[in-house]
């Protein structure tokens, strides 16, 4: 009989301490449990049959061989049914889940002390009172114990459940205006706004808060981007997302169609354009806003994309206005974008080139000068304008570059025209930005110096309304210019702003007369054109200045000019930009004639020894220029 009990119990205590196993894996399993309780239950039932096979072998009990080999057999076959699912016991699994079986542990405990007392008594009798007693507190405190850990492990979680979800908003908001930032703004577009309902984006700058900042101060330009939030909470209805993605700049995310947000846009318009009361002063601000519909865009960074373009489209035409997504002007932009990168290296690919256009004394129709005119010709988009890439160079910091390589090609091309005896000189424009660059009459005269070129054979031409618009900064470096002995142009007179206090102040010798005095108005013509050129030509002369007429096109506009007594042209009539060659025929065919250069005006120059006639001798000016 003691065998016989010897031999249960070895199986039946692998059998419960392997079942306590199952329970607590079933429990702690993610869901669904099925697979990893029936794996462990059949691990359970190999592990009661080995020992129970083991327990029969030593003690030679042949009857429990055949359940204890069942139980083995059952156990393989339950652990082959769960063995697909146990995967799932590998991932971590949820902590509410945790929480809410760490009482098993305790439990199993307790009824394991039980069953083992259950089994002492059915051996060897009642326990004895100490036994009990012992038992009883052991249970408890370890169940007390593992209660306490449980409720503490519970309590840090929802303290580190809360945090998460504080931390959670903190990064999703704008701690300045308590608006969505720009991560919220992106998360709300992936997951709603592509290919989800209809919807619109609108993009917002404040037009001039720079200028806050720097006048009043950046606690005044805070406390107004915080008004500005709250404009836009009042204002907007619910569902609705604003944003400020940094600086001056916000966002809108309304679930309306394009026609709508246009109507709401400009009503945000007035409400932002509200005068901002502060307590340092009341603060004045205009808005621009660019509107672009979810779907001119499919994804996420092209919807933003449109919304700038459109913004910046609503500033580029005189901001506090509202102007909506236009493909028209995103090609503009891409072209736009494209030139400037082009130019970076056109000179370097050898694109640039220039052309000249003839300057003819009237009225002997005889070239006595040239305008360099720069030009590009690119091998994929073809012939550029300089009207679309002169202002992307002066916006982009290229004019300079550009600038210094026309003035060494067109002075390259001189020294050679009077290494030929021809009696010429040369123009050309440059800009303001330019001029005021403390080294510009330095530069200049290195240029004449390395390709051997007398100072008064180069003409440097200004528009008027450049110069009209900075006086005071521009006659001291032209002042300088002249009195290195190079000519200076006004150019495009007559349809700039300036006065006539500041064209008698300019220190310039040639006043070149806008087309536009030359040509009446087409639809409301008034007779008056003969008039402004005779005003013109007379006010140049009377300033003493050489005076030359732009744009003349018709042998009528001529003649005009003539009868005014204007001494020089330039025009189609006389011929268009050309290449030097064509320029070099119209010189060699030209009749012996006196000197071509404008005569320089009394109040110019100060009084010199005469010079010596200009010989420039054999001139290798590639090299010069290369050297420079």
């Amino acid at each position: 009989a003691t065998r016989l009990y010897l031999v249960a119990s070895i199986p039946l205590a692998a059998a419960v301490l392997v079942a306590g196993v199952v329970a607590m894996t079933a429990l702690r399993a993610p869901r669904p449990r099925g697979g990893a309780a029936l794996a462990a239950a059949g691990t359970a039932l190999i592990a009661a049959g080995i020992a129970g096979l083991a327990a029969t072998l030593c003690y030679g009990l042949p009857a429990v061989l055949g359940w204890c080999g069942v139980a083995a057999a059952v156990g393989v076959l339950t652990l082959a049914l769960g063995a697909p699912f146990t995967d799932r016991m590998a991932a971590r699994p949820d902590e509410s889940e945790t929480m809410r079986t760490g009482l098993a542990v305790p439990v199993f405990a307790v009824m394991s002390i039980a069953v083992a007392s259950i089994y002492t008594m059915s051996t060897n009798g009642p326990l004895d009172t100490v036994s009990v007693v012992v038992g009883l507190i052991d249970g408890v405190a370890l169940l007390a114990r593992q209660s306490l850990a449980v409720y503490d492990a519970r309590r840090a979680n929802a303290r580190l459940a809360q945090s998460e979800a504080q931390w959670r908003d903190l990064a999703h908001t704008d701690p300045l205006t308590g608006l969505a930032n720009r991560r919220e703004l992106l998360r709300v577009l992936y997951e709603r706004a592509v290919g989800g309902p209809s919807c619109v984006l609108l993009a917002l700058d404040l037009d001039g808060f720079k200028n806050i900042n720097d006048m009043r101060g950046h606690d005044v330009g805070d406390a107004v981007l915080v008004e500005v939030g709250h404009r836009l909470r009042a204002h907007l209805r619910d569902g609705d997302l604003a944003a400020r993605l940094g600086g001056d700049e916000f966002a809108v995310l309304m679930w309306i169609r394009a026609a709508e947000a246009t109507r709401v846009a400009r009503r945000l318009l007035d409400i932002l354009g509200k005068p901002y009361v502060q307590a340092k002063g009341t603060v004045f601000l205009s808005t621009s806003i660019g509107i672009a519909g979810c779907r001119t865009a499919t994804t996420v960074p092209g919807l933003l994309r449109n919304a700038d373009l459109a913004l910046r489209h609503a500033k580029q035409r005189g901001k506090a206005r509202v102007e909506q997504y236009d493909a028209h002007y995103d090609a503009m932009l891409r072209r736009r974008t494209t030139v400037e990168q082009e130019l970076r290296g056109a000179i370097e690919r050898d694109e640039l080139y220039l052309a000249f256009q003839p300057v003819v004394a009237l009225p002997s129709v005889r070239p006595v000068g040239a305008e360099a005119l720069l030009r590009w010709q690119h091998p994929e988009l073809g012939p550029i304008a300089p009207t679309e890439f002169i202002p992307v160079a002066e916006e982009a910091g290229l004019v300079g570059r550009l600038d210094l390589w026309v003035l060494h090609q067109a002075c390259h091309q001189l020294s050679r025209w009077l290494a030929d005896g021809h009696d010429v000189w040369v123009s050309v424009n440059v800009s303001v930005r330019e001029l005021h660059a403390p080294d510009y009459v330095a530069q200049v005269a290195e240029v004449l110096r390395a390709h051997r070129v007398p100072a008064q054979r180069l003409v440097l031409e200004v528009t008027e309304h450049a110069v009209a618009t900075d006086v005071e900064q521009l006659v001291g470096r032209l002042g300088e210019l002249r009195d290195s002995g190079v000519r200076v142009a006004l150019d495009d007179f007559g349809a700039g702003y300036s006065s006539l206090l500041q064209l008698h102040r300019l220190p310039v010798d040639i006043l070149k007369i806008d087309r536009g005095l030359l040509v009446e108005p087409p639809l409301e013509p008034t007779g008056t054109a003969a008039p402004l050129v005779d005003v013109a030509v007379r006010l140049g002369q009377r300033l003493g200045l050489s005076v030359i007429a732009e744009g003349v096109e018709e042998v009528a506009q001529r003649r005009l000019l003539e009868d005014a007594g204007c001494p020089y042209a330039q025009g189609m009539l006389f011929g268009r930009a050309m290449p030097a060659e064509h320029v070099e025929a119209m010189l060699a065919a030209a009749a012996p004639r006196p000197a071509a250069l404008p005569a320089a005006p009394p109040r110019a120059l100060p009084q010199k020894p005469p010079r010596r006639a200009h010989n420039v001798g054999p001139v290798d000016s590639g090299r010069e220029m290369r050297q420079a």
